[in-house]
């Protein structure tokens, strides 16, 4: 099927591929105008792309609360029973970097494989698309999805690790998730975009 001819408000990013300009896709749609998969889109702001990941955060924050409360509970009841001994501060601790990891990689992977956006990404208008899409949507591997996610989360599991500070794992997911995508030009892409081969696009 032939594409679109491009729109002259549209620039080319660094690999030559054209991704829309500051003032978006070129209107509403029309008539025999391409559809959802075929428009161009704008890379998203970094406003709503941090919003969007406050609001997943939010979301799974309650179930690995309560997940990990379980099983630390569960693993000191089984230690007291046979006899062992532990801190129920640091198991809590442990249980609730490896929950928060496993959940939150499981919920951004199935949600981004299966509608392209999390919730987060949703109420924000924003969709993951392959970089090699240059502005169109497009299914990503489920593998690609799966290492995005786990990049996020990988610093909060790293964290209980003994010696770990707090203060590193939340620099870390700053600087090479949410900050990265700040300054990088021109695709705007984290760590985990550019692993991934993603990018995030406006379709609101």
């Amino acid at each position: 099927m032939n594409q679109p001819p491009p729109d002259p408000r549209w620039r080319a990013h660094g690999q030559g591929r054209p991704y829309p300009g500051p003032q978006g896709p070129a209107g509403p749609s029309a008539p025999g105008s391409p559809g959802p998969e075929e428009r161009l889109y704008p890379l998203a702001s970094w406003g709503p792309r941090a919003l969007a990941r406050v609001i997943d955060m939010t979301v799974v924050a309650l179930p690995v609360l309560l997940v990990a409360l379980v099983l630390a509970l569960v693993w000191l009841g089984a230690r007291n029973l046979f006899g062992g001994s532990g801190d129920g501060a640091r198991s809590y601790g442990y249980f609730l970097a490896v929950t928060f990891f496993v959940l939150y990689t499981g919920y951004e992977a199935f949600a981004l494989a299966r509608w392209q956006q999390t919730l987060g990404k949703r109420m924000m208008g924003l969709r993951v698309a392959p970089v090699a899409g240059a502005g169109r949507l497009g299914a990503v591997p489920t593998a690609a999805l799966l290492v995005r996610a786990a990049i996020f989360g990988l610093p909060v599991l790293l964290s209980a690790l003994p010696g770990w500070p707090l203060w590193i794992v939340v620099a870390a997911v700053a600087v090479f998730t949410a900050g990265m995508a700040a300054w990088d030009r021109p695709n705007r892409q984290g760590i985990h975009d550019k692993i991934a081969g993603t990018v995030v696009l406006d379709v609101s």
